[in-house]
Formats: C-alpha cells, structure tokens, sequence
C-alpha cells in the first residue's frame, strides 16, 4: 500500500463557476410551477370532495368489533364518514353474530344516519325426558326429532316446545334460546298418561273388552289411557256386561264387583202412569216402560214407585227363552192444600186447570205441580208446590200490582241506546293470576285472592263497528294485511283507552245515567264511589265472568286444559292467517283471518261472547304488577299509571302462552286486534 500511495499522481481540476451549472440544469426552474399547480389541483379535488360529500353515521347493534367499507371512497371523521352520494358496501362483524354484509345508500342530505341489526347465530340444545322414552319433540309445532336428541340449528329467542310420547301426557313450555352456538338442555317431566283399574266379575276370567279391543281377563288390574272409554265383559255363557268408564291420568281406581248373569227369561213391565221406578230384588232396573232380562230358575219381586204414588210389588219368576208382561195401575196419594189469596177475587190455576172456589181445602198428589194466580192489574204470581201426605199445607199469596212487580223484579238483561245487551253477574270469591310452576307463566300473572260483593252488569258483546259510529261517525278501523276491520258488525278497532272511556261517559248521558269518568287537568278518572254509569269492566270483573263461567274449577285455556283446541269455538290466529301474523295454531281454521262478527261464536255459560279470541280487550284498571298482602274487595285498581290493562287472546294469537287464561298485556296506544266491551254495577 506505501509503495502505490507514492506513485500516484495528484492534479489541479479546473475552476467554473456555480452560475453555469445552474443553466444547464433548466428542468429545475420548471419544477416550482409544476408543484404549485399540482398542489392546487390536489386542494381543489379535496375542496370539491369536502363540498360534494355528505356526512353519514352507521350504528351497527350491538357494536360491531370489526367494520369496513369494501367499495367506494369514503373518510372517517371523528365518528361520522365523509361520503360522496351513491351505493356503498360493507361487512360488519362480531363474536357470536352471523357476518354481516350489506349496502347503504347514501342520499342527498347533508346529513345521515344508517342502523344496522346483527343477528345471532343459532344455539345448541340438546332435549332429554325423564322417564326416558322416544317422545317426539315439536319446536313452534313442527317436529324436530326423537328424544334423545341435540339440536345444533336453534334460532335464537323465544320458542314454544312440546313434547309428545304413546302413553304419557304432552309435555308443553317455552325456552328461550340464547344462541351464539351457546349450547342449552331442556329436560321435560313427563307424567303417564294412563292409570291400572281394577276389574273383577263373578264368576272370574271374563275377557275384557275396552273400545272393543280384548286387553285381558277379570280379575285383575289393567293399564287403560285417560278418557272416556266403552267397556265391555264377555263370558261364555253369561250376559255380556257393558258400561263406560272414565280415567285420569295417574289416578287408579277400583270398580265394582260385577256378577255376570246368564241370559234366559225376559219381562216387559209397563205402569199407569209411565215413569215409574223399577227395582228388581232390591236392585234399581230403570224406569217404565221397559224391557228387562232375567236368570231363569229365581223367583223376582218387582216393586214400581213414583213420587206421588203408592208403590206396588209383584213376584215372578222366569223359564229360559220367556217373554212376560207385566202391566200394573199405580194409586196416587194424596194430600191437602189451601190457599189465602189477596185479593180476594183472585183466579187459581193447578196445572193450568181453574180452580172454580180457591178458598177450599184441595186435593192433590204428593208430585210437583204448577200453581198459577192472576187478577186484571196485578202481576201474576206462579210457584210449583209438593203436597205432603197426611198434611194440609197451608199457602198465603199476596199478589202485587205490575208496578210494585216491575220494581221487585231485577232484570236479568238490559240493552242500551247503542243496541248493546248487557246481561247481570252475580258477585263471588276467586283466584286470580297463574302460579309459577304453570308452563307459560309470565312474569305479570301475579297471584290474588279476590271478592267481588257487587252485581254487575256485562255487555255480552264487543262494541260493534256500527255501535262505536253511533258516537263517534269519522272513526274507521282501518285495514290489516288483507283484512278489513271496518265492517259494520266486526269489533270496534284502533281506539285508544281514552276513545273507550268518551263512548262510556257518552252512553251514559243517552241512556239517563250518571257518568262514570270524569276529565280532571285532561286525564279520565272514574267517579269514586263508583256510580251505575256505563264504564270498563275491572280486571277482576272480567276474569269473574271469563275463566269462572263455567264454575269454581278453571281451566287452564278457554276450551280445557290443552293444546291445541279440541274444536272451533273461537276466533283465534288459525291458518287463514298465516301470511298476516308471524305465529298460528297448527290445523286450526275458524275461517277469519281478522276480526270475527261480535256474535258469531257460542257465548259462554254467562251468556257472553269472545271473552276469548276475537280482539283482546281494554280495561277499567291501571296496569301494575304490585303483590297484594291480603284478600282484595272489589277491586277497582290503582288510581294512576302509564299503562292500562289488556286482557283476552285476539284473532293475532297463537301462541300456548298467549291462549291462556291467564295471559295480561298491556299498552297505551291504539292497536287492530285490540277493542272493548262496557259493564255497570246493578246499584251503587
């Protein structure tokens, strides 16, 4: 390295100056107008993109963890987007949600906002019964597969589930499926559907027959399902015994010993008068005339009676393969009535025969007989009275004048100047609400004992279209799907709470009654003490005359205690509805995709129709949830609130929970499957 660091020679370049570099380099004095010009068209771009564009927020629920738009331009500011006019795409996702993709269509507004649901993926869940048994397992009443059995398709929310095995009772509930692949059991109790009866028969191992099916021999216990069934024992040589028996579930019961009879000898017994009671040796037969069948080689006695007759016996016997007659005149016994009637001049009639002297002591058998007694101006009196052998019954009528008649006599219906009849409710002591055990059970279905001490008077009736038009002429209840709700004698629909309680005050005034509302600082409340004005029925007033109809035992829906209904006697979401309502009862059809006519269907025991299906119905009372501590008297509900209550399934329902009794909604606007019925108390 020394040696070639001293060969090299060194030399002076020569001097130029700076100037004549910078002009042979011309293209570098271009450049400065060609960045200006870029930078002005950049910032007129930018200009005209900040003029042009729209400021647009997308909401996505729940908030997505990932979101991106996947054509177009678009700039983020802050939580808003700057975006030109036009179609734009996008995905959105989160954990446990399908993906989302999908357009917006940004407008012209200068300012917009886009909201977007994510939907859940499906959940898992796996069906299980104890005892375990192949049931067959309906989701929303179609059949999804045999227990045991995971389903790993489920969408989320809320289902109606059922289950339905030979021999056991169906299993029906509600689930609520989370979803998000989150994986859920269901578990359902199955209880048998039969109970053992214990058959024995003298002489024993006759066959027994049930719905002519041979399903074993006396004496012993068989398995026979719930219901009603024909029964039959048959024994060679002896008479075939049939009668019917009825079983419930779970409840094993013992029948009678039954002694076969061997079939011979056969007597015709006939009485004057008919319908006498006929034992044989003791033993009820039936009534006369009649034919009865008897073992040969006995000796009978017959004994006849009926109520105001001297009973009379007689004694046969018969050979195989007779045919006797027995034909017998029956004596009355008499006793004795008398009769005090004022006024003086009064008619009697007994059994619709005029009495020529009232005053007399008379003569009657010891039956029921007809007493009728009028006079010209006076109501007539009418009584059915049993004379008591060796008695003189003694009876004082004092007849009343029509008036007095009118005024003593309660009617037991009334109609309104709207045409509307109202038929009377005697008051009683019952049970409101569901316990929390009840497959379908809402959270609001609280409990309560309640006494209603009142009578009162309920419209038999939803108030009609043509009734409603009476008060209120623009009023129209619109259309649903295809569904005219408007028609004259279809229920009164799309009225609010407040439009029921103007048609009460308004029904009132016509009919010369006290109103019942009164309009206080613009919000309607009822008259304390409550008056005898047209009103709402209360809460309890309407589950008094609905689930209790029938008697102190109610059922659990309007046609018994399961699903579905057992025959068409309602007007509920069948399937003419299916395109009008997103849930239907599974081969239901009442023929009425919307609203019924108010009278269309059978009252209930009361007289009064649609207090289920139809349209649900507003209420007197505030809706509330509060638990009451002690026994409620005629309720009336609480004095305020923001919601009132609605109660009764419509012609949109058709779900299990829905159907019950029990269901309770509630609400505060108008809505098409919703209307009313109007009530007052008999006396204030």
């Amino acid at each position: 390295m020394t040696e070639e660091f001293d060969h090299d020679i060194i030399e002076a370049v020569p001097f130029e100056r700076a100037e004549a570099n910078l002009q042979r380099s011309g293209f570098k004095l271009l450049s400065i107008p060609t960045a200006i010009a870029t930078v002005f068209l950049i910032l007129a771009v930018a200009a005209t993109f900040m003029f042009l564009a729209r400021a647009v927020r997308v909401d996505i629920n729940p908030v997505a963890d990932t979101f991106r738009f996947t054509s177009g331009f678009s700039y983020k500011l802050g939580d808003r987007y700057l975006m030109l006019a036009g179609d734009y795409q996008f995905t959105a996702g989160k954990q446990g949600y399908h993906i989302l993709e999908s357009t917006l269509t940004v407008g012209d507004s200068a300012d917009q906002n886009f909201t977007f649901d994510l939907v859940k993926l499906p959940g898992i869940l796996s069906v299980s019964t104890n005892p375990e048994v192949n049931a067959e397992v309906f989701i929303d009443q179609k059949s999804v597969g045999i227990t045991p059995v995971t389903l790993p398709d489920i969408t989320a929310g809320l289902h109606d589930v059922t289950f339905r095995a030979k021999r056991y009772l169906d299993f029906n509930t509600e689930i609520d499926i989370e979803g998000m692949l989150q994986a859920q059991t269901l578990l359902a109790e199955l209880q048998p559907a039969w109970a053992m009866v214990d058959l024995s028969t003298k002489p024993a191992a006759a066959e027994i027959y049930i719905d002519e099916i041979l399903v074993g021999a006396t004496n012993s216990a068989i398995e026979v399902l719930q219901g009603d069934h024909a029964i039959s024992l048959k024994k060679k040589g002896y008479k075939s015994w049939q009668s019917t028996i009825t079983t419930v579930a779970g409840v094993d019961q013992s029948m009678p010993l039954v002694v076969l009879e061997k079939s011979d000898g056969k007597v015709s017994i006939e009485s004057f008068p008919a319908g006498a009671n006929i034992n044989i040796n003791d033993r009820y037969r039936g009534q006369t005339p009649m034919k009865v069948v008897l073992a040969p080689g006995r000796d009978y006695v017959v004994r006849l009676t009926k109520a105001g007759y001297y009973p009379a016996e007689k004694r046969l016997s018969v050979k195989p393969d007779e045919d006797l007659s027995l034909n017998q005149n029956l004596n009355p016994i008499l006793g004795s009535v008398r009769f005090l009637i004022s006024p003086a001049d009064s008619q009697l009639y007994v059994d619709g025969k005029l009495i020529k002297d009232p005053t007399k002591q008379i003569s009657l058998p010891v039956s029921r007989h007809d007493i009728r007694i009028t006079k010209a101006g006076y109501a007539t009196y009418s009584e059915t009275i049993t004379p008591q052998a060796s008695t003189t019954q003694q009876f004082v009528v004092q007849l009343q004048t029509e008036d007095e008649a009118r005024i003593a006599a309660i009617p037991i219906s009334i109609d309104t100047e709207a045409g509307i009849r109202l038929m009377l409710i005697l008051p009683g002591e019952f049970s409101m609400g569901a316990s929390r055990r009840e497959p379908g059970r809402r959270s609001n279905e609280i409990t309560k004992t309640v006494e209603l001490t009142r009578p009162y008077y309920l419209g038999t009736t939803e108030v009609s279209n043509k009734q409603f038009k009476l008060f209120d002429r623009s009023h129209d209840s619109g259309i649903l799907g295809r569904a005219l709700l408007s028609d004259a004698d279809r229920p009164v629909v799309n009225v609010s709470w407040d439009d029921a309680m103007a048609f009460c005050n308004w029904l009132s005034e016509k009919s010369g009654l006290p109103l019942a509302y009164e309009r206080i600082n613009g919000v309607w409340q009822a008259v304390k003490p409550m008056n005898t004005g047209f009103r709402l029925p209360t809460e309890a007033e309407w589950v008094w005359a609905s689930r209790y109809a029938s008697g102190p035992t109610p059922t659990r829906f309007p046609w018994g205690d399961a699903m579905p209904p057992v025959d068409v006697h309602g007007n509920y979401a069948d399937e003419s509805a299916n395109s009008m309502v997103p849930y239907t009862i599974k081969s239901y059809n009442d023929t009425f995709r919307g609203p019924s006519p108010v009278d269309h269907f059978a009252p209930n025991e009361l007289g009064i129709h649609d207090l289920a299906g139809n349209v649900a119905e507003w209420l007197h009372d505030y809706y509330s949830v509060k638990t009451p501590k002690e026994k409620l008297i005629d309720p009336m509900g609480p004095d305020q609130g923001d919601y009132h209550v609605i109660r009764g399934s419509s012609y949109k329902h058709g779900r299990f929970s829905e159907l019950r009794w029990t269901y309770r909604d509630y609400g505060i606007e108008p809505r098409p499957d919703v209307g009313f019925r109007i009530a007052r108390l008999l006396e204030q």
